[in-house]
């Protein structure tokens, strides 16, 4: 899972003879659709969690690790690798990636207990989080001059590819082998990637640069000047917009996590369906709209505590929409949630990397990927040993309600000026 926005580097001068580029264009758009079925692939489990937990016989507490594993995964592959993709060759990578995520994805569709499941599901976690970096880093290289939108493009590829998982898991699982075809045939698709990036992508045009990170998104505040800065991270300024960042990811993502999660059993209960494309479609509303919000080139400082309200408020629609059985409130709901959280993260993220050090600047945003991931997994597992007691209905009521409280009192804290130095 990644729906924020990625920072990238700017194209630097190499350290020896320049190379000219083969058909940058083409080999943009097969990075960008790489990354894209990557993260389709790793989220195409979305609706089938209903079916798997009779298939396995596991409950809510079995998906919410089904789903975690993936998600712990990766942010062990972020933290480990974090340097790896900035110094392998990005071909190598994006091959390698593919070919892990294929073999994971592919062991999906036989898995024959929760465990087996979590293995591969871990699998396509570390593989992605290899990636991710290195298709940013292949489109900064690709399109030099162009960082806003390689930013948008890397947005719309991660984002997208997370919002359309779920919608393609449904359409595919409509077959005779519903457990079998969405992940077989996203596993043959990502296999089908790598033979095309070998034949578009000279290995030695794929060699990795250095350069300093800036963020690639034109709504970004400017920097700020070095006096203020002082003590890089660990000025007040910036520890704080850090923080606010951080509590803002882990906040949101819990919200992404519970849609890609437990929200398909709890929406389709709402909704009285078990059509899975159905199923599908609803989980990804949240995860659509925060893509489409964190397009807009928003500006201002009311973004952060605007963003955080509507996203408590959002969640509130989402508590009361099981008791009065609403459909509408459920679907209004799950928009103005992805609205919210997409204008809270999209200033949190921007006004804490604009803050901080350049020195600090890479250890910032992996700390702050990390923090916003664990938002992702941590709480839903508590979801998922809250509905295991309380019942699903209950226990997303309970979760949803303590969330937007949280949400709530961040945003207050927000608005809050800081405190002079």
């Amino acid at each position: 899972m990644s729906a924020t926005p990625t920072p990238v580097r700017p194209a630097s001068p190499a350290t020896g003879p320049t190379l000219p580029q083969v058909r940058p264009r083409a080999r943009a758009a097969l990075t960008a659709l790489t990354l894209f079925t990557l993260l389709v692939s790793a989220n195409l489990t979305t609706p089938l969690f209903p079916l798997l937990e009779r298939t396995l016989d596991f409950g809510p507490l079995g998906t919410t690790l089904a789903f975690s594993s993936y998600v712990l995964s990766l942010i062990v592959g972020l933290l480990v690798f974090r340097r790896f993709a900035d110094t392998a060759n990005r071909r190598t990578v994006l091959v390698s990636a593919l070919a892990l995520t294929a073999l994971g994805t592919a062991a999906l569709a036989v898995a024959p207990n929760l465990g087996w499941f979590c293995v591969a599901r871990a699998a396509q976690g570390v593989a992605i989080a290899c990636a991710t970096g290195t298709a940013s880093g292949a489109l900064r290289v690709l399109l030099p001059g162009r960082a806003a939108l390689v930013g948008r493009l890397t947005l719309l590829a991660s984002s997208g590819g997370v919002a359309c998982g779920p919608i393609i898991g449904g359409l595919l699982s409509q077959s005779a082998a519903p457990l079998m075809t969405p992940f077989l045939t996203l596993a043959l698709a990502l296999a089908a990637l790598i033979p095309a990036i070998l034949l578009t992508a000279p290995h030695e045009l794929c060699r990795p640069d250095t350069g300093p990170v800036t963020i690639a998104l034109a709504d970004a505040p400017p920097r700020v000047a070095r006096s203020e800065r002082r003590a890089g991270r660990q000025s007040p300024a910036a520890l704080r917009a850090f923080r606010l960042a951080a509590a803002t990811g882990f906040l949101s993502f819990t919200v992404f996590g519970f849609c890609l999660s437990l929200a398909p059993s709890h929406f389709a209960g709402i909704v009285g369906t078990d059509s899975r494309p159905a199923i599908g479609l609803l989980a990804a509303l949240t995860l659509g709209a925060s893509a489409l919000t964190q397009l807009a080139p928003l500006r201002g400082a009311w973004r952060l505590p605007l963003g955080l309200g509507a996203l408590a408020l959002a969640l509130l629609g989402l508590a009361a929409a099981g008791p009065l059985a609403s459909p509408g409130l459920l679907v209004s709901s799950a928009l103005l949630a992805g609205v919210g959280q997409g204008i809270a993260f999209q200033a949190a993220f921007t006004a804490a990397t604009a803050a901080v050090d350049p020195r600090h600047h890479a250890s910032t945003v992996s700390a702050i990927y990390t923090v916003t991931y664990l938002g992702s997994a941590l709480p839903v597992i508590g979801l998922g040993l809250l509905a295991e007691r309380l019942g699903l209905g209950l226990g997303v009521t309970v979760f949803a309600i303590a969330t937007a409280v949280a949400c709530a009192a961040l945003g207050a804290a927000a608005l809050r000026r800081p405190e002079r130095a």
